[in-house]
């Protein structure tokens, strides 16, 4: 008769026979040391990036004072909020200790650097009023020597010298937009003396009130803003003015230089005026920017 013996199971776990390990209480301090590795990293980028280097300040602190005009002061190191609250004087350029202290006025001899003097820029109107006057001389005498004197008229604005052109049958036709052989004579004319000046131009066209029955144009904003484009494509193209200095619009009847009353003025009203805008004529004549 056979006994049987028990069989006895080994729990997981127990036991250190070969092959078998434990658990592993330590493998934490790898992560710890990883970050601390990490932590020493960052703190040195940190301290690496702030520290100034005072040699590439004070010629960065130069060349801007260089190209703004003025004296750098570069306050020497060790100075500062940080370092007990000094702050520099303007006036003698040393440190004062009360930080509320007001910063000293921009005198006038650092003011005329910024802005002209009024006398200067009363010099510098009446100089380009001067040219202008000049140039309206010089357009007239062109326009005399061909024998087209009555078709043009000059105003003195404050924007600048306006050289009005008259269009029944000088420039266009009734209602048209195409150019007539005489206001390409006019234009040859003026061209000449325009390319000589350093201003800009704008090129205005100006209808009377009565609105327009039929034809191309819807109303006399169009008629009159195609009117002035046409005159500056020719004006560009055929007597060569800088395209970049030339800007065109049309106004309709909303800026009539007389009443709309009578046939006579509203053929004064019908018009393309080449102004030669002025930026500092404003003042020498009165008038507001």
């Amino acid at each position: 008769m056979s006994t049987s013996r028990p069989v006895r199971r080994r729990r997981r776990g127990q036991g250190h026979g070969e092959g078998s390990h434990g658990p592993n209480h330590e493998r934490w301090l790898l992560t710890y040391a990883d970050m601390i590795t990490l932590l020493m990293v960052l703190f040195i980028v940190l301290f690496a990036i702030s520290v100034v280097d005072k040699k590439k300040f004070a010629e960065l602190a130069d060349g801007l004072a260089h190209q703004f005009g003025s004296t750098p002061k570069v306050l020497p190191a060790g100075t500062g909020v940080m370092d007990g609250g000094k702050t520099a004087n303007h006036d003698t350029g040393q440190l004062t200790n009360n930080p509320d202290q007001p910063i000293a006025p921009i005198s006038d001899a650092e003011q005329s650097h910024e802005q002209p003097s009024p006398a200067a820029s009363a010099s510098a109107a009446a100089q380009e009023k001067e040219t202008l006057l000049d140039a309206q001389r010089r357009i007239q005498q062109a326009l005399q020597a061909k024998g087209l004197a009555g078709e043009v008229n000059f105003r003195l604005e404050a924007r600048g010298l306006v050289v009005s052109i008259v269009t029944d049958q000088v420039l266009f036709d009734t209602g048209k937009a195409d150019l007539r052989p005489a206001g390409k004579q006019v234009l040859d004319a003026i061209a000449p003396v325009l390319r000589t000046l350093p201003n800009n131009f704008s090129v205005e066209g100006h209808t009377d009130n009565v609105p327009i029955t039929g034809g191309p144009f819807a109303s006399n904003w169009e008629l009159s803003a195609v009117r002035a484009t046409t005159v500056l494509r020719y004006l560009v193209s055929t007597d060569g003015l800088p395209e970049k200095r030339m800007s065109a619009t049309g106004y309709a009847d909303t800026r009539p230089i007389v009443p709309n009353d009578t046939p006579e003025h509203r053929q004064q009203n019908r018009r393309v005026d080449i102004v030669v805008l002025s930026t500092i004529l404003t003042q020498a004549l009165g008038g507001s920017p």
